[in-house]
């Protein structure tokens, strides 16, 4: 019996002795294990939404629209894994977020008891006024999925906060399972080694310190691995950042080109504008009238022109191919060719169809379009009238561009001829002159083509010529600058947030 109970007592004796070292020694290894491995991930998705950041940022300094960088990163994470890591993005200003996984929480406001902790000093409280603030954040806050917010950081330039999720209860199962699996193979392992040790102490004792080699072994393979995890990241961010020297490098040479480049069309513009006719001229000869003139770039392919040739006051709206630097050219073409025109002939019938017909042989000359296969089709469209300062006589030729009429009420569109100035299947034919008798407080237009094709609207769509002939007969009655004021307020408000197709050049006269 005293061998039986000393069987006993050293079977539970050992037993009870292995199990609570190995449980304590488990509890402490796994505690160490899970900071260590947690702290970890929240540092890999700290890098990651930092290094998105930095993307975004540098898609955005590229030139790219923060609408087109938000369409391109929401297709990036679309159906990514949320039960996993994953990215998403706040809009600071409306705490809603503007990207995510599921598109059906895209537009989501977070609820007005949104809060978080922070991970790293076990503080809490802060709310979802904090991404007002814009500023980098740790912590842990569970969502629906169970994901988890490990690190918020800003979008610099932007109402944006990128945030990096981490499903920390998903890796904190894992490791309780790895508990119980340990606990488990402790018992296990401790009722083993007490029936063995009431046997054979010393072979008991030789298992136990193998195990324990094969423990500490599998630890040190465990940190090795998340050391050479360690190591990629930090690799990946030296990429990253010479990455980043090469594109900023990059970017400031585009910077100082662009800077020079947009100097010299500055410099082009106020050369432009001082080949426009003084508007203190025009207002001499015509006194009743406006011009609304919106080039869509620095420099416009679009011009007006005005000469008073004996007692005709002679007016012209012109739209050159093209716009921006390549319609400037043309039209300083236009301009130089018609005060040329001018200058050399006899013009006291003020033949508006003979000035078109010496602007398109100048054209096609200066362009050396010399047969109707040539490669240069430049050319411009324009409608040109002579008004009679005595007699109220109007003469009007037109290149594509029609002249409307209101008097009275009455709407009256005179038709351009259907060919430009500068070469043309047809140019053979001469342009034709029309001759109308005005009346005074008769209304005049003259315009390009810019406004009518302008996008815009709730569908998105062009603002058409039907849309455009009703909206100056209606206000045709207005006093000049309120006409000038409506033609630019519909423009604008047509075009919100499109961006402008052309040229816009509209005139009106009243006699």
């Amino acid at each position: 019996m005293t061998k039986i109970k000393l069987y006993i007592i050293t079977f539970l004796g050992v037993g009870l002795t292995i199990a609570g070292v190995g449980y304590f020694g488990m509890n402490v290894a796994l505690e160490f294990m899970q900071k260590k491995y947690i702290e970890l991930q929240l540092d890999v998705n700290k890098r990651q939404a930092e290094t998105m950041a930095k993307i975004l940022e540098m898609q955005l300094s590229s030139g790219s629209t923060e609408d087109a960088v938000r369409e391109k990163f929401q297709k990036a994470i679309l159906d990514s894994q949320v039960d996993k890591g994953f990215l998403c993005m706040f809009d600071k200003n409306t705490a809603a977020l503007a990207c995510h996984p599921d598109e059906k929480f895209v537009g989501a406001k977070l609820d007005s008891k949104f809060s978080f902790d922070d991970f790293t000093t076990g503080k809490s409280n802060k709310t979802k006024d904090e991404l007002a603030k814009g500023v980098s954040m740790a912590g842990i806050f569970n969502t629906p999925k169970n994901s988890d917010i490990a690190y918020i950081t800003p979008v610099k330039g932007t109402n944006w906060m990128l945030a990096s999720h981490e499903n920390i209860a998903q890796i904190n199962a894992e490791i309780e399972r790895q508990r119980k699996l340990f606990r488990i193979g402790f018992i296990i392992l401790s009722l083993l080694a007490a029936l063995i040790a009431t046997l054979m102490a010393r072979l008991v004792g030789r298992k136990y310190e193998k195990t324990i080699e094969a423990q500490n072994e599998k630890l040190m393979d465990l940190n090795e691995e998340l050391n050479q995890q360690k190591e990629e990241i930090l690799t990946q961010n030296e990429e990253i950042e010479t990455q980043k020297s090469a594109v900023e490098k990059q970017r400031d040479e585009l910077g100082e080109k662009n800077q020079e480049i947009t100097a010299s069309i500055q410099y082009a513009k106020r050369i432009q504008e001082a080949l426009l006719p003084p508007k203190t001229l025009i207002f001499k000869s015509l006194p009743n009238h406006f011009i609304y003139f919106s080039p869509k770039d620095i420099v416009s392919g679009d011009f007006y022109w005005f000469k008073n040739v004996g007692q005709f006051a002679v007016f012209a709206a012109a739209d050159c191919t093209g716009h921006g630097v390549p319609g400037a050219f043309m039209s300083m073409l236009g301009i130089s060719f018609l005060n040329e025109i001018i200058s050399e002939g006899n013009h006291e019938e003020c033949d508006t169809s003979m000035i078109l017909n010496g602007l398109r042989d100048r054209v096609k000359t200066a362009l050396r379009q010399d047969s109707p296969n040539s490669t240069t089709k430049d050319g411009m469209d324009i409608a040109l009238i002579a008004i009679n300062n005595e007699t109220l006589e109007l003469h009007y030729s037109g290149a594509y561009n029609p002249l409307f009429i209101i008097r009275n009420g009455e709407f009256t569109e005179v038709d351009a001829d259907r060919m430009p100035v500068g070469i043309y299947r047809k140019d053979q034919n001469t342009f034709t002159n029309k001759i109308i008798q005005l009346e005074k407080e008769d209304m005049l237009y003259l315009f390009t083509d810019g406004f009518q094709d302008q996008f815009g609207g709730e569908r998105g769509r062009k603002f058409m010529a039907k849309r455009f002939k009703t909206l100056l007969h209606k206000n045709s009655n207005l006093p000049l600058p309120q006409q000038k004021q409506v033609v630019a307020d519909t423009y604008k408000a047509w075009k919100g947030q499109e961006e402008q197709v052309d040229d816009v050049l509209v005139v009106g006269i009243k006699i």
